[in-house]
């Protein structure tokens, strides 16, 4: 059963008490996309998995410099998660004893690097994603979801 195109405030909340109880999915249809979300382990926490038309592969994923970030592909800058890390203060003084600040620049030691991943850690981050790189977002039941999905299964094989 599909909702409007712009879920309330109320539906927002039970996703989100939906998400932040272990083992348990939301299915939604974002710009014709199948998206499925399902709370699963990772090592000893819990965290948001996100399938885009079933799938998570590889190939949505991205890593690279700030300055690269403008490669980010489609899928990941819609339903993933933009991740950063910088070099520790010890490792970036280390490079600098060793080659100067000037080299240490050069070589892109300060720069942070970004990648995504296809899990958010709360419930909350992920509806404000959503919330902010997509337009048209509808909560469904499973059945609509798996509607959707055979719906793309014949356009896959086609391709």
């Amino acid at each position: 059963m599909a909702t409007p195109a712009k879920p309330t405030q109320e539906q927002w909340a039970e996703v989100e008490r939906k998400l932040s109880t272990p083992f348990c999915s939301v299915y939604f249809l974002i710009d014709g996309y199948a998206v499925a979300t399902q709370v699963e382990r990772d090592k000893m926490r819990l965290v948001i998995a996100v399938y885009v038309n079933g799938k998570m592969t590889g190939k949505d994923m991205w890593h690279g410099r700030e300055s690269e970030i403008d490669k980010l592909p489609d899928l990941a800058r819609r339903f993933y998660a933009l991740k950063s890390r910088g070099r520790s203060a010890k490792e970036i003084k280390q490079y600098e004893r060793a080659f100067g600040k000037r080299e240490t620049r050069r070589l892109g030691i300060y720069d942070r690097f970004f990648y995504s991943l296809s899990f958010f850690s709360t419930p909350g981050a992920f509806i404000r994603h959503i919330k902010k790189h997509n337009q048209g977002i509808q909560i469904v039941d499973y059945a609509a979801y798996k509607a959707a999905m055979d719906a793309i299964a014949p356009e896959a094989e086609s391709a």
